[in-house]
């Protein structure tokens, strides 16, 4: 039989091994170093064996103990190169959700002389949404259309109904990775020029947008989607936009706290001081009220809806800091993960938007809308979760199975990948509706 190892255990990883031991053909083991995760892991199916590990150092070790077939990474983006590294070296096809970086891509040329296949951004975003937009802008092609404009707007948030907090945000995903976001550069495409937001500037240029049956939410720029004029093949495309869904408030909340440096990772000593002292300090005013150093920092009120959302948060309050050195970013980090989480009877919402329009020949418009909204199942999965940990695990099967056979290293834009994982995600109940208008 053959065998998928699975790198990282925690939020994702349920749906994953859930849809492999139903549907996979294959022996699977999970490392992590997280015990509470694997154990979580190993009541899913007999089918499975856990390894506990350290990602940064285990690597090789656990891949020569195992020799799989594929490997599946849901470690954080710094442990990617080098686990992949030693993948290509051991000779392992590889698939994972994060985002491609320039260093992967310099690997290209050696995955395919070693005649691997590693699929990367094979999630939800990144994931499912290039795959939509790749059916859509194939379609627009074979009709003789040119694309005018590329729109992908996508969020896992808390349910309407869930949506119980000041932030209008709960973790669905690792704090981590969610806070380390907050000062990606941006880069978009508009009317023909490139606009770059560095270091988590775009969070100062949101827009409103609305949607129907849902409301108003609040969009920003995520990443840089000027590279996906050649990885969608659309380099007539006059704007190219790429963005992140949120309540609104939430980019009001990020900038400010990116101007006092909250999300910044030098360590500092933290020995004696409580949430309020750190607080004060970061603000420029140590000593002083740590809500008064912020109203004074900004400027605010204290009904500003910033003081109000940091105050709730914990960010004010004279209780001792649960470590004696620390980055501004693992203070931020501790709270998010201790208030923003879901309870047991609430539920999420992953909201994927994509919009293009298009030129045909004849003088014709028209816009082409993929929608997927869809619900977590309370006390089971989120549906961050299940978008997230699907996609892989179902192209993990068709490399096992062969329906994904041409190696090279891929983002799920290639119709080889792209067209039966889409229709497999149709069977699993994740749904694009699709609509076409003309303009």
């Amino acid at each position: 039989m053959k065998k998928v190892l699975l790198f990282g255990a925690g939020r994702i990883a349920g749906p994953y091994i859930d849809y492999l031991t139903r549907k996979g053909d294959c022996e699977l083991i999970a490392a992590d170093i997280s015990p509470d995760s694997l154990a979580r892991v190993a009541g899913l199916s007999e089918r499975i064996t856990v390894e506990r590990m350290d990602a940064y150092n285990n690597v090789e070790a656990i891949i020569d103990r195992y020799a799989p077939d594929v490997v599946s990474i849901f470690l954080p983006p710094e442990c990617l190169r080098e686990t992949v590294h030693i993948c290509m070296e051991k000779n392992v096809n590889v698939v994972h959700p994060i985002y491609l970086s320039d260093e992967l891509r310099a690997m290209r040329e050696e995955i395919e002389a070693r005649r691997l296949i590693v699929i990367a951004e094979l999630g939800l975003d990144p994931g499912i949404d290039h795959m939509a937009a790749a059916r859509t802008i194939d379609k627009i092609h074979a009709r003789g259309g040119a694309v005018e404009s590329f729109r992908s707007l996508c969020g896992a948030l808390p349910a309407p109904d869930s949506n119980m907090n000041p932030w209008g945000y709960k973790l669905s995903w690792s704090p981590a990775t969610l806070i380390a976001a907050s000062k990606r550069t941006a880069k978009i495409i508009e009317n023909g020029e490139e606009i770059v937001w560095p270091n988590g500037e775009t969070y100062e240029h949101p827009f409103l947008y609305d949607i129907d049956g849902l409301g108003t939410f609040e969009a920003y720029a995520n990443a840089d989607a000027a590279v996906y004029a050649a990885v969608y093949n659309i380099p007539e495309a006059k704007s190219i936009y790429r963005g992140t869904l949120r309540y609104p408030g939430w980019c009001e909340t990020i900038s400010y706290m990116n101007r006092i440096g909250y999300f910044e990772t030098s360590q500092k000593e933290t020995k004696g001081l409580t949430f309020a002292d750190f607080t004060s300090r970061q603000c420029g005013f140590p000593g002083k009220e740590a809500k008064e150093a912020m109203m004074r920092r900004f400027n605010l009120n204290p009904w500003s809806a910033f003081i109000m959302r940091m105050e709730w948060l914990g960010f004010f309050e004279d209780k001792a800091l649960p470590f004696d050195a620390g980055s501004p970013r693992d203070v931020v980090s501790h709270l998010f993960a201790e208030k923003l989480n879901f309870t047991e009877k609430e539920r999420d919402i992953v909201i994927l938007y994509d919009t293009v329009r298009a030129r045909y020949p004849d003088g014709r418009r028209k816009e082409y809308k993929s929608v997927l909204i869809d619900y977590g199942v309370p006390g089971k999965w989120t549906s961050c979760a299940r978008t997230t940990g699907v996609p892989p695990a179902v192209a993990v099967r068709f490399i096992l199975e062969g329906k994904i056979s041409t190696p090279g290293l891929y983002t799920p834009t290639s119709r080889e990948i792209y067209e039966p994982v889409l229709n497999e995600l149709e069977d699993e109940g994740i749904i694009l509706d699709e609509y076409e208008s003309d303009l």
